[in-house]
């Protein structure tokens, strides 16, 4: 078996990544993407029963290809990071989505994964999406504020900063890049796969020893930028937008 599903995986975070690419968005990149990591977390289960689907990364990034899938869009800007002085990225680019259509996207899971108190099934319905969003919390550090303020995350959340009205966004890039890195490991370890040509040609640089950690940014305390939908925005004066 030639197991392109393996090919088309790598192929497509290749389209969505690189850096060739970053000046030409493409419409179809991302969604495209979610759709392949979607088929090979089956495949590698079906075909391994080599499980990443508990991996908190790949929940999250589920999550939003499901909203794309059954529900609306989204819509996604790349760019390079932009570093001031006295700030650190642990990433040389951003993925960003606007904050209100991630923040729909686990709405969407949450509505959809819920069932009535009254049913008999609610408390085990209710263990089984706070063990979801446990996960996700671990690899995305507002999603407890998120889940808290649903209400006002759903509805284009924004800030003015420095006197101009920002969307804010969620970059996903950390969170592709890692679980790509997830995946190369284990197809280097699975020996149909290993074989492969274009898992060969990955290199030490696709591991899980080189993912990005939770936290991914070091600043000082007056030079913390906030994401937007536009990149990071490094303001002197933050307000509510009203």
């Amino acid at each position: 078996m030639n197991h392109t599903f393996i090919d088309r995986y790598f192929e497509s975070q290749r389209t969505l990544l690189g850096l060739e690419t970053i000046d030409k968005h493409d419409v179809n990149s991302l969604f495209t993407y979610l759709n392949n990591l979607h088929s090979t977390a089956d495949k590698l289960k079906e075909l391994f029963d080599c499980n990443i689907k508990d991996y908190p990364d790949f929940k999250l990034l589920r999550i939003i290809r499901n909203y794309f899938h059954h529900v609306g869009d989204v819509d996604d800007v790349r760019m390079l990071v932009s570093v001031e002085e006295n700030v650190h990225f642990d990433r040389t680019q951003h993925l960003i989505i606007p904050l209100e259509t991630f923040a729909k996207s686990v709405k969407s899971f949450i509505d959809n994964a819920m069932v009535p108190e009254s049913n008999k099934q609610y408390k085990k319905k209710l263990k089984y999406v706070s063990k979801e969003m446990s996960s996700i919390s671990e690899c995305y550090s507002y999603n407890k504020d998120l889940l808290n303020n649903m209400e006002v995350f759903c509805n284009k959340p924004s800030l003015k900063l420095d006197g101009e009205v920002y969307e804010l966004g969620c970059d996903l890039f950390r969170f592709i890049f890692n679980v790509t890195n997830l995946i190369a490991d284990h197809c280097k370890k699975i020996e149909e796969l290993a074989s492969k040509p274009i898992v060969r040609e990955l290199g030490n640089d696709y591991s899980v020893s080189n993912n990005i950690d939770k936290i991914d940014m070091f600043c000082t305390p007056d030079k913390v930028p906030i994401t937007t939908t536009q990149g990071m925005i490094y303001a002197k004066k933050v307000e509510l937008a009203i």
